[in-house]
């Protein structure tokens, strides 16, 4: 786990420059060699989509991608690509960081092998990273810099998940649980309940496999879609508190603006102007 918690590092404190958002498609059976003379002159987020491809860089290590596997760096590395029998298409969001000195930096020289438990939305995370490259302006660039960051973030800590030797199938579950009934009345003692574990050890299980503890992590699923039903302009506070789960309208208020850093009021008004 150290090594994702150090990537995790690198990027949370070095500034980072997003360059080219770009999907290609590789075709089969293909040997591409354009990085084997001159080395790569940005750092890379590559997630495969279809199909696999062998990177080799430096002439040594080599890394299979493919759906569900990720490589993170590769910066100022000589590379090579071969081609699986059914080609290879894979997204590629190039970086850089700002100051190359830093010593979280030098992580981006190395390339890491990430895998994880490849979701469907990451598809709708690249398109949208795609459009926001294409766009024009200082808010496209700040678009397209978000959402690299979360796309990495959300790779990361899949990754860091699936590498979970215990508890990992029990934690799984209880995530998927959540996102199907965060509605619902929660509390830790029964989700613990359904594994018959003590409240405290499956705390800790579920803090070590996301980040966060369970009823956190119900908290920030309720915000996530309330905000989402703000957005809309449709409905009022009261009606999407308790679409969450909350009877309280201002406890719901204080918990989402302690989230979002606004009051929910404010989001709803500014979607109906």
């Amino acid at each position: 786990m150290e090594r994702y918690n150090q990537l995790a590092q690198a990027f949370a404190y070095t500034p980072i420059r997003v360059y080219g958002v770009y999907k290609s498609m590789l075709e089969a059976n293909r040997l591409y060699r354009g990085h084997v003379d001159q080395p790569t002159a940005y750092g890379g987020l590559i997630l495969g989509l279809r199909g696999s491809a062998r990177f080799t860089f430096n002439g040594s290590n080599s890394i299979e991608v493919s759906q569900g596997k990720a490589i993170i760096g590769g910066y100022q590395m000589r590379l090579e690509l071969e081609v699986g029998e059914t080609g290879c298409e894979y997204a590629l969001i190039h970086f850089l960081p700002e100051d190359r000195r830093l010593p979280e930096a030098t992580l981006f020289q190395k390339a890491h092998q990430l895998e994880y438990l490849f979701e469907p939305s990451m598809l709708q995370m690249v398109d949208e990273l795609l459009q926001a490259d294409a766009a024009p302006g200082e808010m496209a660039a700040l678009q397209k810099k978000a959402l690299f960051y979360q796309l990495l973030a959300h790779v990361l800590q899949l990754a860091r998940f699936q590498q979970k030797p215990k508890n990992s199938e029990a934690m799984e579950e209880t995530i998927r649980y959540i996102h199907a009934h965060y509605h619902e009345p929660l509390t830790l003692g029964q989700l613990a309940a359904r594994y018959d574990m003590a409240p405290k050890y499956f705390s800790a299980a579920f803090r070590k496999c996301t980040g966060v503890g369970p009823i956190d992590y119900v908290i920030h699923c309720r915000m996530k879609r309330a905000r989402q039903l703000l957005m809309t302009g449709a409905f009022t506070v009261s009606a999407v508190a308790r679409s969450v789960g909350y009877q309280d309208p201002y406890y719901f208020s204080r918990l989402f603006k302690k989230q979002f850093g606004v009051a929910p009021s404010y989001v709803r008004l500014e979607m109906k102007k």
